[in-house]
């Protein structure tokens, strides 16, 4: 037998060493470090599972979930694009009154000066990208911080749109397709749920979906997305290297502002009513919760739109849910105040391993 000169024999470096297997405890953690939004979407589930069996099969049944996801699309626009500011570093808490101010313009051209509704919406969706110019200017040239800036604009707006009209509610005029494009429910029990009619059950839905995949695809594919990213990462070394910073803040500010009015537009389109008080500050926590939810930091270089849409889910679920299992509706925020920390300590842990796995 040949023994090297160390006295080990050569047949033991010949033996290989079998690989050894992941378990599911690290593929799972490669899973969560590598997509922010898997761990939400687990929690998402559990949710479905448990409000399911604990309404007795009533959960996802068409006529709540039409109601669930009516919520999720509602939130998750508004969610989206305070994703877009988090991403930045800033943040917009107006979002709620241009949500209310919009459609509530829209309508009162339409029944006082006859104006048709496709042009109303049009005119709506600028005067939001325009309150976000605005938000947008004052935060990064006048340099006052986003939060007082937005707190400022959420009053302004707010008391402006209750003051139009005495603060009534005006019923919203009946124009096809426009009604049926951007909300109203067409849906019968006579009809087929993948019909064209059972589609207009979920617009509010559809519609967040488009803007989410929309905005998905600028924050991954384009170099506004980058450079947004960037922005909220590394300001300084952003500026370094040429990227516009304030005018990058300013363009989320403005596209914020826009998929507000559009999200107003929807809801009002959906119930045939604009009403002056529809967008409540509580939708903009709610909003921005969802975002936390969904991945999105608050210190601002990470967040994920389809994330947001998931959160927005998360949220609709617990308020829809927690009363079809017998829970007050009066505890709904003290779970959607638990589901937010632990959100926020789940994307630290998921943070601190997606750091660990590259280095």
């Amino acid at each position: 037998m040949n023994v090297e000169p160390g006295g080990r024999d050569k047949a033991a470096h010949a033996i290989a060493v079998p690989p050894v297997r992941p378990t599911m405890g690290s593929r799972a953690a490669v899973v969560f470090s590598r997509y922010k939004e898997a761990s939400v979407a687990v929690v998402a589930i559990l949710l479905v599972i448990y409000f399911q069996i604990g309404s007795n099969g009533g959960f996802l049944t068409t006529q709540l979930m039409s109601v669930v996801l009516r919520d999720t699309g509602r939130l998750g626009m508004i969610s989206v694009a305070e994703v877009m500011l988090m991403i930045t570093g800033e943040i917009d808490l107006s979002l709620s009154s241009t949500f209310s101010l919009a459609p509530y313009l829209m309508v009162l051209m339409s029944v006082t000066w006859g104006l048709p509704l496709f042009a109303g919406a049009i005119i709506g969706v600028l005067l939001g990208v325009a309150i976000g110019f605005v938000n947008g200017f004052i935060t990064v040239r006048m340099r006052i911080p986003s939060l007082i800036t937005t707190v400022g604009t959420l009053f302004l707006l707010q008391g402006i749109t209750v003051s139009i009209y005495d603060s009534q509610p005006i019923v919203a005029p009946i124009e096809e397709p426009f009604n049926a494009i951007f909300g109203e429910s067409l849906y019968a029990p006579t009809d087929s749920l993948f019909s064209l009619h059972g589609l207009t059950a979920f617009s509010p839905f559809l519609w967040a979906l488009f803007v989410v995949i929309a905005l998905a695809v600028v924050l991954t594919k384009t170099r506004f997305g980058l450079h947004t990213v960037a922005t909220g990462s590394n300001i300084t070394g952003s500026r370094e290297i040429g990227i516009r910073t304030d005018w990058i803040k300013i363009y989320n500010f403005m596209i914020a502002g826009g998929i507000a009015a559009l999200a107003g537009i929807i809801n009002t389109a959906e119930f045939a009513s604009a009403d002056p008080t529809a967008g409540s500050p509580f939708l903009t926590l709610q909003a921005i919760a969802a975002a936390v939810i969904g991945g999105t930091s608050l210190l601002g270089g990470s967040g994920t739109a389809v994330g947001s849409l998931i959160g927005a889910f998360v949220v609709a679920s617990l308020n829809n849910g927690l009363v079809m299992v017998g829970a007050q509706a009066t505890t709904s925020d003290i779970y959607l105040g638990g589901a937010i920390i632990g959100a926020m300590i789940l994307n630290v842990q998921v943070d601190r391993l997606r750091t660990r796995r590259r280095k």
